[in-house]
């Protein structure tokens, strides 16, 4: 046990200092989340339109305020996305390596899945606080939990992507444009009729309908926000299947020499040390 604890700690410590040297996603949050809220603040037009939310209610919201909260809500699911597949993508080679090293494989992941949870919680804080120094917002509680779900499910899709995709670009493109297209479908100025068939299965179908409510009225519900849990919990499992596929070969009896005195676990230390070598290390290709 005090092997497996030590193990997830070093690949946690490890995960979220491979968030903060991504210098793109930390310029993204500090300068293009606050930088697009305002934007949209001061050139967007500032009349009134109304729509039905999913929680049954009718609301009647400034369109300037309303695109705001939108573009919220793909700013951080793109920065979510972006940061844990180059976080996955980049690790992904030094991660089978450790594995053949004798490095549990659910530690790696439940780094990965801790540090989305680190992030989930710096991003939504941030972005509830810009949206609120715009405007009062009517419960700024349920809009961070819709935030937070929003991030959980991207954030669980850019991981799958990063054990899943070959190349960085990839992983961008598929990123950016299942937001765009996400965000798009749900806004209610971009689609005011909001009831096409399979919209409810988008994952940012909840987040919106709850984030744009708990906004401007003071009826919003959890429970709509948490309905892009399942997709953060498929995508994780997923991740999970994809990276234990990979590995699938590492570990074989046979590949343990006869003479056990030349067979021994790594220990901690020697894992730590192995990953720092490696942390910088160019990405070689993957085994397939």
């Amino acid at each position: 046990m005090r092997h497996q604890w030590s193990a997830f700690t070093v690949a946690l410590g490890f995960t979220l200092t491979s968030h903060l040297r991504n210098r793109l996603a930390m310029s993204m949050i500090a300068f293009f989340i606050p930088t697009w809220i305002y934007l949209v603040r001061v050139t967007a037009l500032d009349k009134d339109i109304t729509f039905h939310s999913t929680l049954g209610i009718e609301i009647t919201a400034s369109m300037n305020r309303t695109i705001q909260v939108s573009s919220a809500l793909h700013a951080v699911t793109v920065i979510a996305g972006f940061m844990m597949f180059m976080a996955t993508f980049n690790s992904r080679g030094m991660d089978q390596r450790l594995v053949l090293a004798g490095y549990p494989r659910l530690q790696l992941l439940a780094a990965k899945l801790v540090s989305l949870l680190v992030m989930t919680a710096l991003l939504t804080g941030y972005t509830t606080g810009l949206l609120r120094m715009s405007w009062p917002l009517a419960q700024p509680g349920a809009v961070a939990a819709a935030l937070a779900a929003a991030i959980l499910a991207y954030g669980g899709l850019g991981l799958m992507a990063g054990y899943l995709l070959r190349g960085e670009l990839e992983g961008f493109f598929v990123v950016v444009m299942a937001t765009l297209i996400d965000v798009g479908m749900q806004s209610p100025v971009s689609n005011p009729a909001g009831n096409q068939p399979g919209l409810s299965m988008l994952p940012l179908y909840g987040p919106a309908q709850a984030a744009l409510a708990a906004s401007f009225t003071p009826g919003a519900g959890l429970t709509c926000a948490a309905r892009a849990l399942p997709c953060f919990l498929a995508t994780s499992l997923m991740a999970l299947a994809i990276f234990c596929w990979r590995t699938r070969h590492y570990g074989r009896p046979s590949q343990v020499p006869e003479s056990p005195g030349l067979y021994r676990q790594a220990s901690d230390a020697e894992l730590t040390a192995t990953w720092r070598e490696g942390l910088d290390a160019p990405e070689t290709a993957s085994p397939r």
